[in-house]
């Protein structure tokens, strides 16, 4: 600031009022200021800034730095509700880690209606936001228009969305692959890999990309049928599928009640065949499959963008980074235990 002062040819105390927009500065010399720091490459660091309008403001509690934690989901309670248990814990985790790191967080709902992105970013600005945690979109794609010079910004979920941020994500490749290697070493040969075609569109098709590479150079296997629907029409669908590929075992790659779906179709799990979820709630629970933790992903996109905000990095960044974590093998129930 000091620097600035002396190339704007001012005090400190005036660069101070200028660059916090205060009437005490007349236009002319803010905006003298204002191409000084610009030269300098000078801005405000939020965090200082926040702590010292709590100095200003005696007998008050200490500010804490805000962070907006954004639901992209089509419905307004559609992270907090959202059916897939993973997603909801990945809100869990971001808010928990943020309140360990000292951080407010406040929850924004992105599609409110008659909200445009410029005001978007207008309301997150004036409540003091500095940091942006913009949640899952699932099959959504997001065409973001927001003032990111304003903010530090991360997203969670491989989901399309532009601009390209830094990122945390489930490594859905390495889920594929475990799940292939898990139902192979469990002896299984013939599987049915149902997918959802926007789902499979939206995350790249890593999910199954990563099964069928390691599936291909697996001994013994057969080839795997994937049938793309819009949605599972529910267990007589099922049940033809299981009739016309005729699969020693039925592989989920989300929450879709596959499995109570062929118990209802008559066939006994796993006797008569297994089933293997590549997305099961819990370790130690009854479902076979690769267990991705939400709460894990929220709080690594949390410190991500802690250590953004702490840093005064804002803005698109030029070479965004993906953070991927692995998903841990569940053994479960709904698998032969051994080939």
């Amino acid at each position: 600031m000091r620097e600035v002062a002396v190339r704007a040819g001012v005090s400190v105390s005036t660069v101070s009022l200028a660059l916090r927009n205060s009437p005490r500065v007349g236009a002319a010399t803010r905006e003298g200021i204002a191409a000084a720091a610009a030269a300098l490459g000078y801005r405000i660091h939020p965090l200082v800034a926040a702590h010292m309008r709590t100095r200003r403001r005696p007998g008050h509690r200490a500010m804490r730095p805000v962070l907006a934690i954004v639901n992209t989901q089509r419905l307004r309670e559609g992270w907090r509700d959202n059916r897939t248990a993973m997603v909801r814990a990945m809100l869990t985790g971001a808010r928990a880690q943020a309140a360990a790191r000292g951080y407010e967080t406040r929850e924004f709902w992105l599609h409110e209606p008659g909200m445009s992105h410029a005001r978007f970013s207008d309301m997150l600005r004036a409540r003091g936001v500095h940091g942006i945690l913009l949640g899952p979109s699932s099959d959504l794609p997001l065409e973001l228009e927001l003032r990111w010079e304003w903010f530090s910004a991360v997203r969670m979920g491989s989901a399309r969305m532009t601009p390209l941020l830094h990122r945390v994500v489930v490594d859905h490749y390495q889920v594929g692959r475990l799940a292939a290697q898990q139902a192979h070493a469990a002896g299984y040969r013939r599987p049915l890999l149902p997918m959802r075609e926007p789902f499979s569109a939206a995350h790249d098709r890593r999910m199954e990309g990563g099964f069928h590479t390691a599936w291909t150079y697996l001994p013994g296997t057969e080839a795997v049928p994937v049938p793309a629907t819009q949605d599972l029409a529910g267990a007589a669908q099922l049940a033809r599928w299981l009739r016309d590929f005729r699969p020693d075992i039925v592989i989920e790659n989300e929450e879709r009640n596959l499995h109570d779906l062929l118990v209802r179709a008559g066939r006994k799990v796993p006797e008569e065949i297994g089933f293997l979820s590549m997305c099961a709630r819990e370790l130690g629970g009854p479902i076979s499959g690769c267990v991705q933790d939400g709460a894990a992903i929220g709080a690594a996109a949390v410190d991500l963008l802690t250590a953004m905000v702490e840093r005064n990095e804002t803005g698109v960044p030029a070479n965004p980074v993906t953070l991927s974590a692995n998903a841990v093998w569940n053994p479960g129930r709904t698998m032969r235990r051994e080939g």
